[in-house]
């Protein structure tokens, strides 16, 4: 079983519109609507590779009573943890020209006895899990090194996944010495450059910014780079995947994809070659499909073959 730990889950409305025009009336062209957040995101795609997975998260409100509905119908087992604030919901506009604008709530203040209940369903699942994966933001009245304190609760019995950005990230890097570390992050190149303050836009660029993710502690440091694919840094060699050339139909949420191939692989005891060629697969057939994060098994498949991995 994979844990997926979703502290900020959001409803998410995909709306396709002719042209986004400001100050004017807009009416859309199809609306879709699913569970959102990139914890979850990671779950669904995970129950589409056959994975047994487990959600926990922080849900409240109509909204939050929403998304649990959805997430039982595609079979992904929740603990929820029942919050008083209503679960955010994130809209994803898509012009005819394929340009995509992304308008997001923050989500609303959790408590500290709400985030004490987290922690603790947290420690429950984690004993029973393969891999535990702490992906998106952070709801306010969560501290920055939330991650930091959700991989203490794992208590280091399986492998760990985090997927963050900004301060979260950050405060996972500079955790004092003896604190948990993950087994693997996956910042896109624009987060991990931000992190890191430096340019990782050639190979050399990137092979330092993997080797400083490293040095902080983290075995198998992945770095995504939109089409030009992933790189990851494992035990001294830095792995490529190169993506096919693909027609884009939304490319919302395939990082989470990614993340849940990485996830599925490293549950299974693969290598750093098979991982990052189902990881790539996943986030490429995410591409192929209108819905944010939701992939096709098919496609999945016939992208496997196709997704070139090499050691540079």
């Amino acid at each position: 079983m994979i844990c997926a730990v979703t502290l900020n889950p959001a409803v998410d409305k995909y709306l396709r519109l002719e042209r986004l025009r400001r100050g004017e009336h807009l009416e859309v062209q199809e609306v879709v609507s699913s569970a959102g957040g990139k914890g979850i995101n990671v779950a669904g795609v995970l129950r589409v590779l056959g994975e047994e997975v487990e959600l926990v998260g922080f849900f409240g409100g109509f909204t939050g009573a929403y998304i649990l509905e959805e997430v039982a119908r595609e079979g992904i087992h929740c603990t929820p943890v029942t919050v008083a604030a209503t679960t955010r919901t994130a809209f994803v506009l898509v012009e005819s020209d394929g340009s995509e604008t992304e308008v997001v709530e923050p989500g609303a203040a959790v408590s500290a006895e709400e985030i004490a209940a987290l922690r603790a369903q947290v420690r429950r699942v984690a004993e029973r899990a393969a891999v535990v994966v702490l992906s998106g933001s952070v709801p306010p009245g969560c501290p920055d090194d939330i991650y930091v304190q959700l991989l203490g609760d794992c208590g280091r019995r399986c492998p760990t996944i985090v997927d963050t950005s900004r301060r979260w990230l950050n405060a996972l890097l500079d955790a004092p010495a003896g604190a948990p570390r993950p087994t693997l992050i996956k910042p896109n190149r624009r987060e991990a450059e931000f992190a890191l303050r430096a340019s990782l836009a050639d190979a050399a660029g990137m092979r330092r910014g993997l080797e400083r993710l490293a040095a902080a502690g983290v075995a198998m440091p992945v770095v995504s780079n939109g089409a030009d694919g992933l790189y990851m840094l494992h035990q001294g060699r830095m792995w490529h995947a190169a993506m096919p050339a693909l027609e884009r139909v939304n490319s919302v949420g395939s990082g989470d994809a990614t993340v849940a191939g990485l996830a599925a692989a490293l549950a299974r005891g693969s290598g750093p070659e098979d991982m990052l060629r189902l990881a790539a697969a996943c986030g490429g057939a995410n591409v192929l499909t209108k819905e944010c994060a939701r992939v096709r098994p098919q496609d999945v498949e016939r992208l496997l073959p196709e997704i070139q991995v090499r050691v540079l």
